[in-house]
């Protein structure tokens, strides 16, 4: 436990060491790590490093703060879903006691724009290099991915946050924050830009899938449409993907769900760092006594009787006699066994998406038909939801098991749909008052602005409540 405990410490000590000796990220120019465009964009060698790169900091930026890692554990602390056992560094998440001060939620910021600033600097160099225009059409559908994928984080775990659309430092220095909408406005453009610059398969990537084809554009694009409540047009976003050529399928394996190139992943992340610090840190080595990452009580409980997922999702540590629920989606720690990569955007979210949109639009019986189809990989029998009070139920049911502690779903599906008994509140201040051992206030569910950020610029304003 000691020694775990100074390997996270180290993490957090190293993080803290790279953000004293640069400047806040929506200030810097480009990072030492990085390609300046004018070297980049000379031949396909060292574009191909750019993109890469861009992927990357997505994946592996700061330690335990870039979208790849940060986005499950910080998000799976702040919902429902579970607590850290082994130390309390985190306990700020799970007790929604964050601060504007909190080291993770500055580095998580850092790591988002840092991620943008890559996305910004490869379309610029895009737009100037000599190399074929094929070849810079779709890395430049690449950058727009990405940047849309992390505005939508940010926007969903800020809020209203600055939109910067340039590497350009005299303009984005005293940016002010963008509303939700018009960075809304902006990820669909993006996406539906990218959609149309992407490949159609990953051929171009030797058929790994760790790279943004038009169908991950697609997948992203179906959720934002369900977020904004663009029913018609989620649904038929969902379907496009669903309906594609063969290129996807639900893994009969649950166990397999998670591994490099699963015909279920739209899109993945390299495992250098995100999958097997994620089964370290969420469930922990196979030598550990003490469980890791802990399942709430009511998620436990939530998983029904006969589900696979709770059996090859879930993992039980005995500690001081004592049955602990572990989080087990990822299994091999540190490359050891099969390779895993982490899944940013898998087949069965698309299914939840069309089925959420089609009971909104009164599609009962079609909305049951896409719940089935994950409950049956699940081995479970079909719903008996019929109606739209009964499918809201099943949705979010179905939603909180199969993307438990992954990527954000929990705490962002319970920031935006409204609330059951009281549809004027978010149903998230209906659940975490009763779920939730710590007081809970609606402004919780938005994160605090770096406080770093406020003192760097005097045009952004703090978060209410903070």
């Amino acid at each position: 436990m000691k020694k775990i405990t100074s390997i996270c410490i180290l993490g957090l000590l190293a993080a803290t060491a790279g953000l004293t000796g640069c400047k806040k990220l929506i200030e810097i120019s480009a990072p030492e790590n990085q390609l300046v465009t004018s070297s980049v964009f000379t031949d396909s060698m060292t574009a191909e490093a750019a993109v890469d790169g861009m992927y990357s900091k997505a994946a592996n930026g700061y330690p335990q703060s870039d979208m790849g890692t940060a986005t499950t554990f910080y998000n799976a602390l702040s919902a429902d879903e579970g607590y850290y056992f082994p130390f309390t560094s985190y306990d700020p998440f799970t007790q929604n006691a964050y601060t504007p001060t909190y080291i993770f939620i500055d580095n998580y910021w850092i790591s988002m724009y840092g991620v943008i600033y890559s996305s910004n600097s490869l379309m610029q160099g895009d737009s100037t290099s000599s190399l074929p225009l094929a070849y810079r059409t779709r890395t430049t559908g690449e950058a727009k991915f990405m940047r849309a994928l992390c505005y939508f984080y940010l926007v969903n775990e800020y809020g209203a946050v600055p939109l910067v659309l340039s590497t350009n430092v005299q303009t984005t220095t005293s940016q002010p924050r963008d509303s939700v909408n018009t960075v809304y406005d902006q990820i669909e453009k993006d996406l539906t830009d990218a959609i149309a610059e992407l490949p159609s398969d990953f051929s171009y990537y030797g058929g790994n899938k760790t790279r943004a084809t038009t169908w991950a554009a697609k997948a992203l694009l179906a959720r934002v449409y369900l977020y904004r409540s663009k029913w018609a047009q989620a649904e038929s976003m969902a379907s496009a993907v669903i309906d594609n050529a063969g290129l996807f399928s639900l893994v009969t394996d649950l166990t397999k769900v998670f591994l490099a190139g699963s015909s279920e992943g739209i899109l993945q992340y390299v495992p250098a760092l995100t999958s097997a610090w994620t089964a370290s840190t969420m469930c922990g080595s196979s030598t550990a006594t003490t469980p890791y990452f802990v399942l709430s009580d009511s998620l436990y409980a939530a998983f029904e009787t006969g589900d696979l997922r709770a059996a090859s999702w879930v993992k039980i540590k005995v500690y001081n006699g004592i049955n602990y629920p572990c989080y087990y989606k990822y299994h091999y720690v540190g490359a050891i066994g099969s390779v895993e990569n982490a899944q940013v955007l898998r087949l069965s979210e698309q299914y939840l998406i069309r089925a959420e949109a089609r009971m909104q639009q009164g599609a009962y019986a079609d909305a049951a038909a896409d719940i089935n189809v994950v409950r049956a990989r699940a081995g479970l029998a079909n719903t008996t939801a019929n109606d739209k009070a009964s499918l809201v139920t099943a949705i979010e049911h179905e939603n909180r098991i199969e993307f438990f502690a992954e990527l954000g779903h929990r705490w962002l599906d319970m920031k935006r749909w409204p609330g059951i008994a009281n549809p004027s509140v978010k149903r998230a201040d209906e659940v975490y008052p009763v779920d939730k051992t710590t007081p809970w206030q609606s402004y919780l569910s938005l994160y605090p602005i770096p406080q770093t950020e406020l003192n760097a610029n005097v045009n952004l304003n703090q978060n209410p409540g903070y």
